[in-house]
């Protein structure tokens, strides 16, 4: 994180510059990180008026995995060709030139996979991460920091993030900005299933891979396979005040 901390008046003008460079190129910004840091993709949040923020999606020294045209498998629609390291996004005011704050983007590990790691493609299908041009396969470079309004607040501030879970199943889960506390957030699930206590979640499947019914409130059901006879009912909305998403989930066997 030292490198971060760097950021000064020249970083700042230069994060201004390519505030909209989502899913373009990062320029100078490389200069600014600690040895062995990879800048993933950048956006720019809507923000209260006199505030710029950067969303900074970055990587430590990551491993650059590439896929046998010859062996293919699930996890190549949320995968694809794709990055493999420690993961963080972090927030900066370009105003000030500092870091607000970063996060970890961690979840339960892939199979063998350290702890501390994940996956972002670089090159994958348009099934999970939306990809803006794909090629005659249905693939393409992801914008993987595509802001939408997913609380339901009218603002365009939140996105995905996937992981491989099983043949049609991925575990989703949603960042983005809380002007209130003006900082990024990774936004919790809490998971209310019939008279189980309920349980706070980070990562889900499924839920947040669906076109919501309307901002903020999601509600389908699916069958998860692989041996299981189970059907789930999500009925999934936003609550603004303590910032959670709840799910009143529903399991039928």
């Amino acid at each position: 994180m030292s490198g971060f901390m760097r950021f000064g008046l020249i970083s700042a003008l230069l994060l201004v510059e390519t505030l909209n460079a989502q899913n373009g190129s990062v320029g100078d910004f490389g200069k600014l990180l600690a040895t062995g840091a990879k800048i993933i993709e950048t956006a720019n949040p809507t923000t209260n008026v006199g505030k710029i923020r950067v969303f900074v999606l970055w990587m430590q020294q990551p491993k650059k995995v590439v896929r046998d045209p010859d062996v293919g498998y699930c996890g190549d629609d949320v995968y694809g060709d794709h990055w493999f390291g420690p993961t963080r996004l972090s927030l900066v005011d370009v105003t000030d030139g500092r870091i607000l704050n970063t996060i970890k983007i961690v979840g339960p590990a892939f199979i063998g996979d350290p702890a501390d790691s994940f996956r972002l493609p670089y090159f994958v299908s348009n099934t999970y991460y939306y990809v803006p041009r794909v090629n005659s396969k249905g693939e393409g470079k992801p914008q993987v920091l595509r802001l939408r309004d997913l609380t339901g607040d009218g603002v365009a501030d939140e996105f995905v993030m996937f992981m491989y879970g099983a043949c049609g199943i991925a575990e989703t889960s949603v960042f983005g900005y809380d002007q209130r506390s003006d900082r990024a957030l990774q936004y919790p699930v809490e998971v209310r299933s019939g008279n189980d206590a309920p349980e706070t979640e980070f990562w889900v499947d499924q839920i947040f891979a669906k076109k919501p019914n309307r901002p903020g409130h999601w509600s389908f059901t699916w069958e998860p396979g692989h041996g299981s006879e189970d059907i789930i009912h999500e009925e999934v909305s936003f609550d603004p005040v303590r910032q959670v998403f709840v799910d009143g989930r529903k399991i039928k066997q």
